[in-house]
């Protein structure tokens, strides 16, 4: 099925994005990233404004200033099927059914509505003013109808608007089965007519009995006309009135409550804020299906959004006063919008609980200001450019349930995926104590669990998408192991007999996969063999964590040795690698660099 989407949002001179352009890819998912004041919010409210075709306030132009030769301007392409798309001459096609359509507005000054034109496919070129047609679909309110419908809900929103709006919806419905009730579908009239009916007649005889009240009324009052003005009286009559009588006596009152199942439910407003703002976008979800829209400031608090049967919903950060186990739920739920296909969701958000890298629709961009305090926008993962198989989404899914914090790579800074939580544990302990007494080296610095080698090569596929450099920390392994394989001819039922061989081992042909991945933006380290063999000099199966933390606490040597690590890893003060650590590219590398003793290592039974 086609549905119109919006495709791509070019942005410049709004709000605080300067002169410089900033260009947003629109998937059925957008989750936007970075830091307070880097214009996450301003990318949602610009698709609002042009989609809306909304006036701008002063504060909303750059820097708070109407310059002419900065004007905002906000560039719109979206994706028109063969029911919405305008005439030819704005249509670049896509497929048999789907058209690119690429409109942009520009503001010219405060409290004016913006100037719209569209981009001439035949011309190559944006409509000027000497053409006879400068805008797809004509006029404002027909080219609204055909692009999805913008609903955006921002921090501090409140949901009585959207209450309103169902309870005012409901009432409507409710009219409309009221007017056309009939407890015999035989009759000819509703019962509602007949109701009126009645009225009607209650009225007339009334008004016959009240005849003579009338006339008594005229009378009294004309002598006291007559003496004020000569020759005049006052007439009553009661016409009859075309007025439709007030369905409100019938009864129309609804109210909309939360609370657990088979338990109390209290009003919306006496929820908590977490609560509230999830009820409001789930409500105006639903009511958006309904083809309805919440208006302020008018009797019926809804309006029909005519023909859209797309939209589009702009979450401000949803996580605000959610608890952990409610933002993995909400989050689940906001994925799943789009499987009906006529929804899209951009996201804003501060929490890593809203990424899922294992959907097939979603984008993950950060934006960010530069050193010269412009916005830019980097695209750090997309399932086109990824090109995730089902392996990589598989590693990275059983990741994420052991280890929340995979997403935290996409909040910025220095990123090192390390391979378990042996130098997890050592590295964190190291910028515990260094951060304690003022040393800043390790502020910025995501140390990431790979809990696997196989996982560090899908976790390298998505970090490869982005700009900045990042780091990784994996065990050599060795090319062989001992495993342990049954003695068919002595074993019995009761007494298995197993001979000792030596076997390719597993974990060192995920070395290759590693080697795959590497890129420009990568430097990979290898523990050759592993943490503790190569910087402890020792083999032990069990409690790594606690045995690598108490090695460094207890001998300074080994606590500088870890320190180095880490510092040589990270580039940090000119440190160098130390013994048992190698930086390598190709794995030949590796294995001249294996020591040449014999790695006692047991694999599972064969």
């Amino acid at each position: 099925m086609n549905i119109p989407k919006i495709k791509k949002l070019i942005i410049k001179n709004f709000g605080c994005i300067g002169s410089t352009p900033v260009s947003i890819d629109i998937d059925k998912v957008v989750i936007l990233v970075g830091a307070n004041n880097a214009g996450k919010s301003t990318i949602l409210k610009a698709i609002e404004v042009v989609t809306d075709c909304l006036e701008l306030e002063e504060c909303d132009f750059h820097n708070n200033q109407i310059d002419p030769q900065n004007f905002p301007e906000i560039e719109v392409h979206s994706i028109a099927t063969n029911e919405t798309k305008p005439g030819d001459e704005w249509c670049e096609q896509i497929s048999d059914q789907t058209y690119l359509i690429k409109e942009k507005w520009t503001w010219t000054g405060t409290k004016k509505a913006p100037e719209r034109i569209g981009y001439n496919v035949f011309q190559r070129r944006f409509a000027i003013s000497s053409d006879k047609e400068k805008m797809p679909w004509g006029i404002n309110n027909v080219a609204k109808s055909k692009r999805p419908k913008p609903h955006r809900v921002s921090t501090f929103d409140e949901p009585e608007i959207q209450a309103k709006a169902i309870k005012s919806l409901l009432k409507s419905l409710l009219d409309t089965a009221i007017k056309s009730y009939k407890s015999n579908p035989d009759d000819e009239k509703t019962d509602y007519e007949k109701i009126i009916n009645l009225i009607d007649i209650l009225k007339i005889s009334t008004k016959t009995q009240q005849q003579e009240n009338i006339v008594t009324l005229e009378v009294e009052a004309n002598s006291i006309i007559s003496k004020i003005f000569p020759n005049h009286e006052l007439k009553i009559t009661s016409p009859n009135s075309n007025l439709e009588y007030s369905i409100e006596m019938l009864g129309d009152e609804f109210d909309v409550q939360m609370g657990a199942i088979h338990g109390e439910k209290f009003p919306l407003e006496k929820q908590g804020s977490g609560s509230r703002r999830t009820a409001l976008w789930t409500i105006l979800k639903l009511l958006a299906d309904k083809g309805i829209k919440a208006k302020k400031g008018t009797k019926s608090q809804h309006e029909n959004l005519g023909s859209n049967s797309s939209h589009i919903l702009l979450l401000d950060e949803p996580e605000v006063s959610l608890h952990p186990l409610a933002i993995a739920n909400a989050r689940d739920v906001l994925y799943s919008l789009p499987d009906s296909q006529n929804w899209q969701i951009m996201i804003a958000t501060h929490s890593p609980n809203f990424i899922d890298l294992t959907k097939d629709n979603t984008t993950i961009i950060r934006v960010e200001k530069n050193i010269e305090n412009s916005i830019e926008t980097t695209t750090l993962f997309s399932p086109e450019q990824t090109k995730l198989d089902e392996n990589d989404k598989e590693n990275l899914k059983l990741m994420n349930l052991f280890d929340s914090h995979i997403s935290h790579a996409f909040f910025g800074g220095k990123i090192l995926i390390v391979e378990g939580d042996t130098e997890y544990s050592a590295f964190n302990y190291i910028r515990q104590r260094k951060t304690e007494i003022g040393n800043q080296n390790y502020h910025n610095l995501n140390i990431i669990r790979a809990r696997g080698k196989v996982t560090v090569a899908s976790m390298m596929k998505v970090l490869n998408h982005f700009k900045n450099k990042y780091y990784v920390l994996h065990d050599s392994d060795t090319p062989k192991c001992q495993s342990r394989k049954l003695n068919k001819q002595l074993s019995c039922a009761k007494n298995k007999v197993y001979d000792i061989v030596e076997i390719n081992n597993p974990a060192w042909t995920n070395n290759s996969k590693i080697q795959d991945q590497m890129g420009e933006n990568c430097k990979v380290i290898s523990s050759l063999i592993n943490f503790e063999h190569a910087y402890f000099s020792e083999t032990i199966s069990s409690n790594k964590p606690e045995n690598s933390i108490n090695k460094i606490k207890s001998d300074p040597q080994k606590y500088i040795l870890i320190k180095q690590l880490l510092d040589s890893i990270l580039d940090l003060e000119d440190a160098e690698l130390p013994d048992g650590a190698l930086e390598w590219s190709d794995i030949s590398e590796l294995e001249q660099s294996i020591p040449n003793i014999q790695f006692e290592e047991e694999s599972e039974p064969a």
